[in-house]
């Protein structure tokens, strides 16, 4: 008779698991999560660009090399074409190498956190090169005071959701923990009034908490992650210390009159998208010094692109995009550097 109860709840309690997976998945369906695989909403909605790189067939052979290009938009294909650059300059450089496949996944606005989170969406592909090249866009998550500051970025909404899809890696096999866990936090950040800072811009009232770089431990993480799994993966790894151009004696206000002191270009940026100008700065520089200490410990390879960069208004369109100039100066140091240094042998 025990037995008969027993095996009675434990089919009941099965058929309402598969009930509930059914209707949580019919409900996430209804906001683009995919039915048979909704972990895969992390790309459609938030990198939609790696889906087509994590399917392709990446060449060993020989006579190829792939490279893969992280960072944000100063090496963003629309933004200053590197890949083809690179192809250009390595195709002189070694006449025994028939092809370059380049994975370019830079993007405008995107920080260590994406980059990291790009890279570990992409684990299963090998590189004969990953190339790093970004430490700006951190420092919109330094513009909250301290209390409201989280080491994840959570306190960003963009990040706040990918985090939950992170904390959920059983999405596929299960959606039930993580429709719960969402359902449970909106009610909270509802009744708690939560506020998220915008990633798009800095609030003026805010920018004042900028000075503190309270992104330096996140960004330390978020670059060992990419370090760490890049020497698990054996994909040589080159990072690449960032450069900018602020004029000397220059009071740049994120106006149009700070336009003067750059080359006129299609696609600009505001020091203001970051901060106040000393702050972004001083993120840069601590950044940068992040960049030196993991390379150090990791024993990456470093390249001092900021040292063989002109700084002057010719090669900048803005405190870090670069002219059309500046862009093919660039391409030119970085593959100097490479090739000296052996890197794709």
């Amino acid at each position: 008779m025990l037995s008969r109860k027993f095996y009675l709840s434990i089919t009941l309690l099965g058929l309402l698991f598969v009930f509930s997976e059914l209707v949580f998945r019919i409900a996430l369906v209804f906001f683009g999560y995919p039915f048979f695989q909704p972990a895969k909403y992390l790309e459609s909605k938030y990198y939609p660009y790696i889906q087509p790189m994590q399917q392709a067939a990446v060449e060993r052979r020989d006579d190829t090399r792939n490279i893969l290009i992280l960072g944000g938009s100063v090496v963003n294909t629309h933004w200053s074409r590197l890949e083809m650059r690179l192809d250009t300059l390595f195709q002189k450089a070694y006449p025994d190498i028939r092809k370059f496949n380049f994975f370019n996944v830079a993007m405008p606005g995107h920080n260590s956190r994406d980059n990291m989170v790009k890279y570990r969406l992409l684990k299963d592909q090998h590189y004969d090169l990953v190339i790093y090249y970004e430490a700006i866009n951190e420092n919109r998550a330094n513009n909250v005071p301290t209390e409201m500051f989280y080491p994840d970025y959570s306190h960003i909404k963009w990040y706040d959701e990918i985090n939950l899809l992170l904390l959920h890696p059983e999405l596929n096999i299960t959606v039930i923990p993580y429709a719960v866990h969402l359902l449970y936090k909106s009610v909270i950040d509802r009744l708690r009034h939560r506020n998220f800072v915008s990633n798009e811009q800095v609030d003026p009232t805010y920018a004042v908490y900028g000075k503190d770089i309270k992104t330096a431990k996140s960004y330390y993480h978020n670059i060992s992650d990419i370090a760490r799994l890049a020497s698990e993966k054996h994909d040589p790894l080159l990072l690449v210390k960032y450069t900018t151009f602020f004029p000397t004696g220059a009071k740049l206000t994120g106006e149009a009159t700070d336009k003067q002191y750059f080359t006129p270009c299609y696609m600009v940026s505001p020091v203001t998208t970051w901060g106040k100008p000393e702050n972004v700065l001083k993120g840069v520089r601590t950044h940068n010094q992040v960049l030196e200490r993991v390379h150090r410990e990791q024993k990456t390879y470093f390249f001092d692109i900021s040292a063989v960069m002109p700084k002057d208004s010719a090669t900048f369109c803005d405190v870090c995009h670069l002219s059309e100039p500046g862009a093919q100066r660039f391409a030119k140091e970085l593959s100097k550097y490479v090739v000296s240094s052996g890197i794709l042998r």
